[in-house]
């Protein structure tokens, strides 16, 4: 028989690292994410999506894997990492689990032979500043959306498989292009066809911990998106309603990279 768990909610948790954190994090919080837990100096925090998910924000120049400045990495984040692990190996995926000075923290092998990370919310700060009421903060109209190049056919069948394990699920009917998968209050998971800036789903990290998964960072909202290109636009960035298929924000953020922002799905 196979044991219970509790069940442990995985959001999505996408860590930019950058060469300006105190430009990102005021970027993020613009588009009406909140800060949970920063540092003094402005060097890292974590922010919150009242629709679902979080960002990482960590300056690239402490980065352990060598990530460059815009890169961003697939992360998760869970309340217990124990519990998330042992609910993953249940559903015969390949977890390793240690103790940082920050919490407990794991990885899951994706199904592409890439690691991604599992990030255990902090509950002792160590030095870090906490940030009550981020949640109440947050604009509950904004996700986060993890965008993974996965073509479709076998790549994006192992992604739907592998992601319906940690609970994200398709939304609509999807196309060649896109499908979304997402989890209720946990952000989305975005499957773009190749045919973008950077179509790499992976890189060695030069490291023990193998190969890091790698996303695009994208968001939804349910807010007006004349208003909030208006409101991007008067914070200094450059932002711009786009009329395609799908009506979207296309923004440059802090790092220079092309971001864009749908309309909740």
């Amino acid at each position: 028989m196979t044991a219970q768990h509790p069940t442990a909610a995985f959001t999505v948790y996408p860590l930019r690292f950058t060469d300006d954190a105190p430009a990102m994090i005021a970027f993020l919080r613009t588009l009406g994410m909140a800060p949970v837990v920063t540092t003094e100096g402005g060097t890292f925090a974590e922010m919150v999506a009242g629709g679902g998910g979080r960002v990482m924000v960590h300056t690239a120049e402490h980065a352990e894997t060598a990530a460059p400045a815009g890169e961003t990495q697939l992360c998760l984040s869970v309340v217990g990492t124990d519990a998330a692990a042992a609910q993953l190996r249940d559903r015969g995926l390949e977890v390793r689990v240690w103790d940082e000075t920050y919490g407990r923290q794991g990885a899951v092998h994706g199904p592409r032979g890439e690691d991604i990370a599992i990030n255990e919310q902090q509950r002792d700060l160590y030095g870090y500043l906490g940030h009550g009421g981020a949640d109440a903060e947050a604009d509950d109209r904004l996700s986060v959306t993890a965008v993974r190049v996965s073509a479709e056919g076998p790549d994006r069948d192992r992604d739907v498989d592998f992601f319906a394990a940690l609970g994200f699920t398709p939304t609509g009917a999807g196309d060649h292009w896109w499908q979304a998968l997402s989890a209720p209050g946990a952000g989305t998971i975005g499957l773009h066809a190749p045919g973008g800036e950077d179509d790499r789903v992976s890189r060695p990290s030069g490291t023990e911990f193998g190969d890091i998964a790698l996303v695009r960072l994208g968001f939804e909202t349910a807010e007006d998106l004349d208003a909030l290109a208006a409101r991007l636009r008067d914070a200094g960035h450059d932002a711009r309603v786009v009329e395609d298929e799908v009506r979207s924000v296309h923004v440059t953020d802090p790092d220079g990279k092309h971001l864009e922002i749908h309309p909740r799905t």
